[in-house]
Protein backbone atom coordinates (compact mmCIF):
# COMPACT_ATOMS: atom_id res chain seq x y z
CA UNK A 1 0.00 0.00 0.00
CA UNK A 2 0.95 3.66 -0.74
CA UNK A 3 2.81 5.22 2.39
CA UNK A 4 0.37 8.82 1.51
CA UNK A 5 -2.72 6.68 1.29
CA UNK A 6 -3.37 5.99 4.61
CA UNK A 7 -3.12 9.70 6.05
CA UNK A 8 -5.43 10.67 3.03
CA UNK A 9 -7.56 8.41 3.52
CA UNK A 10 -8.43 9.05 7.40
CA UNK A 11 -8.26 12.48 6.68
CA UNK A 12 -11.13 12.11 4.00
CA UNK A 13 -13.21 9.95 6.52
CA UNK A 14 -12.62 13.01 9.21
CA UNK A 15 -13.95 15.69 6.49
CA UNK A 16 -16.91 13.12 5.64
CA UNK A 17 -17.94 12.49 9.06
CA UNK A 18 -17.55 16.25 9.96
CA UNK A 19 -19.92 17.19 6.94
CA UNK A 20 -22.54 14.61 7.76
CA UNK A 21 -22.22 14.62 11.57
CA UNK A 22 -21.54 18.01 12.62
CA UNK A 23 -19.07 19.47 14.78
CA UNK A 24 -20.92 19.97 17.93
CA UNK A 25 -22.94 17.61 18.99
CA UNK A 26 -25.02 19.68 21.97
CA UNK A 27 -27.16 21.39 19.95
CA UNK A 28 -28.60 21.63 16.39
CA UNK A 29 -30.90 24.40 14.79
CA UNK A 30 -31.74 26.20 11.30
CA UNK A 31 -33.49 28.24 9.40
CA UNK A 32 -35.91 28.99 6.02
CA UNK A 33 -37.07 31.40 4.27
CA UNK A 34 -39.69 31.48 1.35
CA UNK A 35 -41.01 33.91 -1.30
CA UNK A 36 -44.59 35.24 -0.94
CA UNK A 37 -46.69 34.51 -3.41
CA UNK A 38 -48.53 38.38 -4.56
CA UNK A 39 -51.63 38.19 -4.32
CA UNK A 40 -51.86 35.50 -2.14
CA UNK A 41 -54.79 35.13 0.28
CA UNK A 42 -53.28 35.21 4.09
CA UNK A 43 -53.52 36.16 7.36
CA UNK A 44 -52.26 39.37 9.05
CA UNK A 45 -52.91 38.92 12.64
CA UNK A 46 -54.91 36.15 14.06
CA UNK A 47 -55.59 35.97 18.03
CA UNK A 48 -57.62 33.90 20.40
CA UNK A 49 -59.47 36.68 23.18
CA UNK A 50 -61.87 36.73 26.27
CA UNK A 51 -64.55 38.61 23.74
CA UNK A 52 -64.98 40.79 20.37
CA UNK A 53 -65.71 44.46 20.64
CA UNK A 54 -66.82 46.61 18.19
CA UNK A 55 -65.16 43.99 15.17
CA UNK A 56 -61.64 44.08 17.38
CA UNK A 57 -60.35 41.08 20.09
CA UNK A 58 -60.71 42.36 23.79
CA UNK A 59 -58.94 40.50 26.47
CA UNK A 60 -56.28 38.77 24.05
CA UNK A 61 -54.97 35.54 25.88
CA UNK A 62 -54.26 32.31 25.25
CA UNK A 63 -54.89 31.04 28.89
CA UNK A 64 -58.94 31.06 29.76
CA UNK A 65 -60.16 29.74 32.67
CA UNK A 66 -63.43 26.94 32.76
CA UNK A 67 -64.72 28.73 36.12
CA UNK A 68 -64.68 32.18 34.43
CA UNK A 69 -65.10 32.19 31.10
CA UNK A 70 -68.16 31.05 29.13
CA UNK A 71 -66.74 31.79 25.44
CA UNK A 72 -63.38 31.59 23.45
CA UNK A 73 -62.81 34.12 20.62
CA UNK A 74 -60.66 33.81 17.59
CA UNK A 75 -59.99 36.69 15.46
CA UNK A 76 -58.43 36.67 12.04
CA UNK A 77 -57.46 40.02 10.16
CA UNK A 78 -57.03 38.55 6.29
CA UNK A 79 -55.27 40.43 3.41
CA UNK A 80 -55.23 39.35 -0.35
CA UNK A 81 -59.12 38.09 -0.01
CA UNK A 82 -60.92 39.81 -2.95
CA UNK A 83 -63.73 37.76 -3.95
CA UNK A 84 -66.20 35.41 -2.28
CA UNK A 85 -63.94 32.92 0.23
CA UNK A 86 -64.59 30.00 2.54
CA UNK A 87 -63.36 30.28 6.35
CA UNK A 88 -63.26 26.61 8.22
CA UNK A 89 -62.39 25.95 12.43
CA UNK A 90 -62.06 22.96 14.04
CA UNK A 91 -62.07 23.24 17.54
CA UNK A 92 -60.40 20.47 19.79
CA UNK A 93 -60.49 19.70 23.14
CA UNK A 94 -57.85 17.94 25.26
CA UNK A 95 -60.74 15.02 26.10
CA UNK A 96 -60.40 14.46 22.45
CA UNK A 97 -57.90 11.83 20.66
CA UNK A 98 -56.16 12.66 17.69
CA UNK A 99 -58.71 10.39 15.61
CA UNK A 100 -61.81 11.84 16.85
CA UNK A 101 -63.79 14.69 15.15
CA UNK A 102 -63.55 18.22 16.36
CA UNK A 103 -65.32 19.59 19.54
CA UNK A 104 -66.98 21.78 17.05
CA UNK A 105 -66.62 23.29 13.82
CA UNK A 106 -67.64 26.50 12.29
CA UNK A 107 -67.74 27.66 8.41
CA UNK A 108 -68.02 31.15 7.40
CA UNK A 109 -68.73 32.52 3.95
CA UNK A 110 -67.49 35.99 2.70
CA UNK A 111 -67.30 38.10 0.06
CA UNK A 112 -64.49 41.13 0.42
CA UNK A 113 -64.47 43.70 -2.59
CA UNK A 114 -61.14 45.42 -1.05
CA UNK A 115 -58.89 42.61 -0.50
CA UNK A 116 -59.24 42.25 3.69
CA UNK A 117 -61.85 40.88 6.21
CA UNK A 118 -62.07 40.04 9.92
CA UNK A 119 -63.45 37.39 10.83
CA UNK A 120 -64.33 35.87 14.27
CA UNK A 121 -65.49 32.33 15.75
CA UNK A 122 -66.41 31.49 19.51
CA UNK A 123 -67.15 28.45 21.63
CA UNK A 124 -69.58 28.64 24.20
CA UNK A 125 -68.72 26.83 27.27
CA UNK A 126 -70.77 23.40 27.70
CA UNK A 127 -72.81 22.74 30.74
CA UNK A 128 -70.34 21.35 33.12
CA UNK A 129 -67.52 23.95 31.68
CA UNK A 130 -64.63 23.90 29.41
CA UNK A 131 -62.62 20.73 29.66
CA UNK A 132 -59.21 22.00 31.34
CA UNK A 133 -55.74 21.69 29.50
CA UNK A 134 -54.57 21.83 25.86
CA UNK A 135 -56.47 22.79 23.42
CA UNK A 136 -56.25 23.52 19.87
CA UNK A 137 -58.30 25.65 16.76
CA UNK A 138 -57.59 25.10 13.35
CA UNK A 139 -58.03 27.74 10.49
CA UNK A 140 -58.64 26.71 6.74
CA UNK A 141 -59.22 29.10 3.70
CA UNK A 142 -61.40 27.74 0.87
CA UNK A 143 -60.08 23.66 2.21
CA UNK A 144 -56.57 24.77 2.78
CA UNK A 145 -54.90 24.71 6.39
CA UNK A 146 -53.64 28.47 7.10
CA UNK A 147 -52.68 28.17 10.90
CA UNK A 148 -53.48 26.86 14.35
CA UNK A 149 -53.52 28.32 17.89
CA UNK A 150 -52.94 26.34 20.64
CA UNK A 151 -54.65 27.39 23.88
CA UNK A 152 -54.88 26.34 28.01
CA UNK A 153 -58.06 26.50 29.66
CA UNK A 154 -57.28 26.13 33.68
Amino acid sequence: MHKGFIPVFCFTLLWIGIIFGGCDETGSGGSGSSDVLRGEPAILDSVLAISISEDRPDGITDTFFADVNDQIFLWVFWTNVEGRHTVEIRWFSPDQDFDEPPFREDQEVFSSSTGEQITWFFIDSPSDGFAEGEWFVELFLDGFFERSHVFLVE
